[in-house]
């Protein structure tokens, strides 16, 4: 075990491959975007003054242009923090949820600081699937919601690592 483990095993424990599908809605609920997403979670516990869960998000349109997003946590106190150039934000478990199957995110656009987001994550009994649901916030006022399902494919997210998965590359870039 570790320290991640042992504080938010639930967080933990998406350590692995997520495929899924995003749908973007705005706030009259029309779908403004859609497109496939894997998710490639690496849980990395064996230094617990460093322990982290990182993340790679592949999204793919039906055109067949991609963008990869690279998130790195680490683990302080009671939850995750990430820091990076795009954002700024939290993981974290829901303490309220007796049944230990949801998670929180806060984050705050550091391009945009008027520009946050909370996602609520609902894991479901056994593990290997989850929902969910982003709110998008710009100076407060809710503008857009994002609905994911996804599905474990692996835990052994070794296996499909890249080292291009390291960086942001936006959609339609070389």
């Amino acid at each position: 075990m570790g320290v991640i483990t042992d504080a938010m095993p639930m967080v933990a424990d998406q350590a692995g491959v997520w495929d899924g599908e995003y749908v973007h809605l705005n706030e009259k609920h029309e779908v403004i975007d859609r497109h496939k997403s894997r998710l490639v979670c690496r849980l990395q516990e064996d230094d617990p003054a460093n322990a982290k869960l990182a993340q790679t998000n592949i999204y793919t349109w039906a055109d067949g242009s991609r963008e990869i997003r690279y998130f790195e946590t680490l683990f302080k106190g009671d939850r995750l923090w990430v820091d990076n150039d795009l954002i700024k934000g939290w993981v974290g478990m829901d303490a309220l949820d007796l049944t230990n199957r949801t998670i929180l995110v806060g984050w705050v656009s550091k391009l945009d600081p008027g520009l946050s987001f909370y996602e609520f994550i609902t894991v479901a009994l056994g593990g290997n699937a989850k929902n969910r649901t982003w709110h998008w916030y710009r100076e407060g006022r809710l503008f857009q919601r994002t609905v994911i399902n996804e599905v474990r494919t692996s835990r052994d997210w070794q296996s499909y690592d890249d080292p291009s998965y390291y960086a942001y590359k936006l959609r339609g870039s070389k």
